[in-house]
């Protein structure tokens, strides 16, 4: 096993090492971090910008440090509500985060955040999708600045958009698909390979992605 292998195992092996809530300790959160500042320097691609392609696709977390570390203890699966999922364009109405992925496609230049929520009881779900854009500069090759511009609730397979309307507590007239103007906000690659990738955000973030073969959910890829 390489040096690279090595450290992904152990990365994927603290991250798997929470509390049975989805939560950290300290010694595991500091940890996961460790291994995280250690895996950067060998990332097989120092130039996203150079590579997009390879970084395109579908991307499930595996960890997502919300900001500042005192957010670490928000597993991905957590209670939440559509509006702070929706930069406030949805009603305060409490939803469950089952999962997130990240879909980055190059041909539209695609950035979206595909979320799958569930009622607090657990009996529905519903996928939200934030849409985004993005560019990347020469001189800030790991750097995607993402101009986020909709949100959209995405009702199941069979399920119709009036459905999801009464099942998540919308107003009928309630437009699930909503314009955004939020500031633009950027996530820099840092580490990237065949099935894994790691990026820090703008306001802090810290995630660790898995490579996932699935078509696509807010876009396809062939």
């Amino acid at each position: 096993m390489t040096q690279i292998e090595e450290l992904k195992s152990e990365l994927r092996k603290a991250i798997d090492a929470c509390n049975p809530d989805g939560t950290y300790d300290d010694p595991t959160f500091d940890k996961i971090h460790d291994l995280i500042g250690r895996l950067v320097p060998h990332t097989p691609t120092p130039r996203p910008l150079d590579k997009q392609g390879f970084v395109e696709g579908p991307w499930g977390s595996l960890y997502a440090q919300f900001g500042p570390k005192h957010t670490a203890g928000k597993p991905i699966k957590h209670e939440t509500s559509m509006k702070l999922q929706s930069f406030a364009r949805f009603p305060d109405i409490p939803i469950k985060v089952e999962d997130i992925e990240q879909e980055i496609r190059v041909d539209g230049r695609h950035y979206n955040n595909v979320v799958t929520i569930m009622t607090p009881d657990e009996q529905h779900h519903a996928t939200m999708i934030v849409w985004g854009r993005y560019d990347i500069a020469e001189e800030t090759p790991q750097r995607y600045e993402v101009e986020f511009y909709a949100v959209e609730l995405v009702a199941p397979d069979g399920v119709s958009d009036e459905d999801v309307q009464r099942q998540f507590g919308l107003d009928p007239d309630f437009a699930l698909r909503q314009e955004l103007k939020p500031p633009r906000l950027h996530s820099d690659v840092v580490y990237c390979d065949d099935d894994m990738r790691i990026n820090f955000g703008s306001m802090g973030g810290v995630y660790v992605l898995r490579r996932l073969q699935s078509p696509g959910k807010s876009v396809s890829f062939g």
